[in-house]
């Protein structure tokens, strides 16, 4: 189940651990609101079968998984809901408000039609805020780790023996206002004047929800031409893990996608300094791990990395790196009742 197009990539993230199995089959539906439109678009760039919301609600599943408890009172079947976790440690659904009150009228709901739900929460700091703030809901949750960390883990580890002739850099851009793309999207055309083409090539990873809301023709429009024809902007589609893990730097902002490179101890470079309101545990990490670009000398030079530790970044992001894929199946297979060998 999908609100957003943001929730649909956490959403594909945690399937892609459980859709390999035969006899599995994974089927995207998204509830009525104003991004239904939107989420439908990624949904088809993606390849994903889908159901129409009327049907979704008259049918029985195995298992509904989304990153919202909202509107999941309605679904039958057992429920696993892996929320987002706010900056200051909450629960928080795909529009960034807290969703503990939410899952509590949901699991009293399911209590009485005898339907399973867990919460998958990426760490324990988030586990126990939750069960401190709602015991009753606290009790339902659990660490399953974050899939999209350990995705990128498994990337850098099979890139580890690959080297290109060329330097590859990577732009990392979140959603919003404070964005790379939405605060300084001067910083692209700096780095293609600053950096040579035949030494250092470009790519560049925009927030899904960025391509869904604007359009392609638009953000490119908005690069410029110069831009355009050197920097290579992945599509939603694209596996930008495998691009980040090939990446000798990241140049990026507060974002989840910028703290996992952090995480896998890639050399990252700050557009701006991480916004008041987003400062947390885990931004504050991964504004110690990373350097502030400074717009007012060339960039070339600042671009000099003194390898240093991610530990702390991993602490924020994950409670179990590296092991969320084995968890998720586990507490999928537990919700959907398969036994056996080929089921653990």
């Amino acid at each position: 189940m999908v609100h957003s197009v943001a929730a649909g990539e956490r959403v594909s993230a945690a399937i892609r651990t459980i859709e390999r199995e035969p006899g599995i089959q994974v089927v995207f539906t998204w509830p009525p609101g104003p991004a239904e439109e939107l989420v439908r678009d990624y949904l088809a760039m993606i390849g994903a079968l889908t159901t129409p919301w009327e049907r979704a609600i008259r049918e029985r599943f195995d298992l509904v998984i989304t990153t919202d408890p909202a509107e999941t009172g309605i679904l039958n079947g057992a429920l696993l809901v892996l929320p987002a976790v706010s900056a200051d440690g909450d629960v928080v659904g795909h529009s960034g408000r807290r969703c503990a009150t939410t899952l509590a009228y949901v699991f009293r709901q399911r209590l009485g039609r005898r339907e399973p739900m867990l919460i998958g929460l990426p760490h324990l700091w988030a586990l126990t805020r939750l069960r401190a703030s709602a015991p009753q809901v606290g009790r339902q949750a659990t660490v399953i780790g974050d899939p999209g960390y350990d995705e990128l883990l498994e990337a850098c580890h099979e890139q580890a023996w690959a080297h290109s002739g060329r330097r590859q850099g990577l732009v990392l851009s979140t959603r919003g206002p404070d964005s790379l793309f939405g605060r300084t999207p001067a910083v692209l055309q700096r780095l293609v004047s600053d950096l040579p083409s035949q030494r250092i090539s470009l790519a560049c990873r925009l927030d899904p929800e960025v391509w869904a809301r604007h359009g392609r023709r638009q953000l490119l429009a908005w690069a410029g031409r110069s831009v355009r024809e050197r920097v290579d902007f992945l599509q939603p589609e694209h596996d930008w893990r495998a691009v980040a893990a090939a990446a000798d730097f990241v140049v990026g902002d507060h974002g989840h996608d910028t703290a996992c490179a952090a995480a896998a101890e890639k050399p990252v470079y700050l557009a701006n300094p991480v916004p008041k309101i987003e400062i947390g545990p885990l931004s504050e990490a991964v504004a110690k791990y990373g350097t502030v670009l400074d717009p007012k000398v060339p960039l070339a030079p600042q671009l000099r990395w003194t390898p240093r530790p991610g530990t702390q970044v991993v602490r924020r992001i994950t409670s179990a790196p590296g092991e969320s894929a084995s968890l998720l199946r586990r507490e999928c297979f537990r919700l959907m009742r398969l036994t056996g060998p080929a089921f653990h």
